[in-house]
């Protein structure tokens, strides 16, 4: 009896652990970090070597050989260099310990697969801390300090996360689980209810200053709606999105280097330019000695280029496991960084064409599937519950952006994660169940 008591206890503490996932990103790698391996050990002890079944083995074929392929190639390119540095060391090291979101994923798919992922208790969880940030940072650009009495820094609202300029990021990926979770329980068919919750979070996305993030969650917003052939929506928040940039950059109370009508602008020019230039990242890496390929730039076509520049070294292969602050050099036209800030171009000179091919072969199957499930659903709530999942996936394989490092706990959480989630969703219960 206390055996089948403790079996049927360990569903349960697995969906608490996952669902306070949203609330370790908050408090910090270390936190998430901790919260990652419980949930690999507790599915280990729960699905034991269940976990390595899959209905679509071409997944687990797939995500095997990204896993075992990145450890190779680092070893064959790290190994060699062990006696010049310690930082050798260190990157194989962090290759192994990597394999930690391989675990998380088949843990998670075995968890749906099984029928214990308890979907609301996730949903909830993610809505109630993306609401608490948003509130957050209303509350800190409003009155100068937010809820924690953290004051805003260097005029970039931030929330509880600090210091660090993540907010944005952050508001764009798990405002979709309080959107789409409200759309469920309250359905209507007027226009303006529909789109209120998308502006609401729009605000402070806005005023974090983080304008990928920002471009990121307008673009989600478009594809819902069409995808959802919501024409009359579109134009509606488009109006609204025009009143609310407007008014924010005009009335907003924080002022400093970033002021949002500067950061449009310099966001544009940094844009323009990557695209303008964007043939020679591939294309071209000589020029003439007293050229300046980008000259004036902000920084992101120099990071870009310098990227593009370390992948020429090794195409095929890769330099290994973040391997670009080891292999790039401080010349003309190039620059060092810790990663090359594009999950493509890191993904590239960390694992070449090899690695880049498997990982998004994943993304295109996990595409595929989805829309094949989709376009049978007839049931509303079905729909938003599988619309978070997809938007995030979409937009964080989305090649032409700028991002943090795909290796780095939050990132790789938040992809490894959703992933999972995207390849089940056909498996996912309703809010009505569990």
């Amino acid at each position: 009896m206390l055996t089948n008591k403790v079996l049927n206890l360990r569903p349960k503490l697995l969906n608490i652990i996952i669902s306070i996932i949203p609330l370790s990103l908050i408090l910090g790698n270390l936190a998430t970090n901790i919260n990652i391996v419980l949930i690999c050990l507790l599915g280990i002890i729960t699905y034991k070597f269940k976990i390595f079944k899959m209905e679509q083995k071409i997944y687990l074929y797939l995500l095997f050989s990204f896993f075992i392929y990145t450890i190779l190639i680092t070893l064959f390119n790290n190994l060699p260099n062990l006696y010049i540095s310690e930082r050798y060391e260190v990157h194989i090291f962090k290759s192994f310990f990597f394999l930690r979101y391989l675990i998380l994923f088949l843990v998670i798919n075995r968890h749906i697969d099984e029928g214990n992922f308890n979907t609301k208790l996730f949903f909830g969880s993610c809505s109630f801390f993306v609401f608490s940030l948003a509130v957050d940072i209303l509350i800190q650009v409003s009155f100068g300090k937010n809820l924690l009495g953290l004051p805003v820094t260097e005029g970039r609202p931030s929330g509880f996360f600090g210091n660090e300029n993540i907010a944005g990021s952050y508001l764009q990926k798990f405002s979709f689980f309080f959107i789409f979770f409200l759309f469920s329980y309250l359905p209507t068919k007027k226009t303006f209810y529909k789109i209120l919750p998308f502006i609401f979070f729009l605000f402070p996305i806005i005023l974090t200053v983080n304008r990928m993030s920002a471009v990121l969650y307008i673009a989600s917003v478009l594809i819902f709606f069409l995808i959802e052939k919501k024409f009359k929506e579109i134009l509606i928040f488009f109006l609204l999105l025009l009143v609310v940039v407007t008014a924010t950059v005009k009335y907003s109370p924080v002022h400093s280097v970033y002021r949002l009508d500067n950061a449009i602008t310099v966001f544009y020019k940094n844009s323009v330019e990557v695209i303008v230039h964007a043939p020679k990242l591939f294309w071209s890496n000589t020029w003439k000695d007293n050229e300046r390929l980008f000259p004036g730039s902000s920084g992101y076509a120099l990071i870009f280029n310098s990227g593009a520049q370390v992948w020429k070294k090794n195409k095929i292969f890769g330099g290994g496991f973040k391997s670009f602050q080891l292999n790039c050099e401080f010349i003309k036209n190039q620059t060092c960084n810790s990663h090359p800030h594009n999950y493509v171009l890191e993904i590239l000179t960390d694992t070449g064409v090899i690695g880049l091919f498997l990982i998004y072969l994943i993304f295109f199957f996990s595409l595929i599937n989805y829309f094949k499930f989709y376009v049978k659903i007839i049931n509303s709530q079905l729909r938003f519950i599988s619309m978070p999942f997809f938007l995030i996936t979409f937009f964080e394989f989305f090649p032409l952006r700028s991002s943090g490092s795909f290796w780095t706990t939050n990132n790789a959480v938040v992809i490894f994660l959703m992933l999972a989630f995207l390849v089940n969703v056909s498996k996912l219960n309703s809010f009505n169940k569990k």
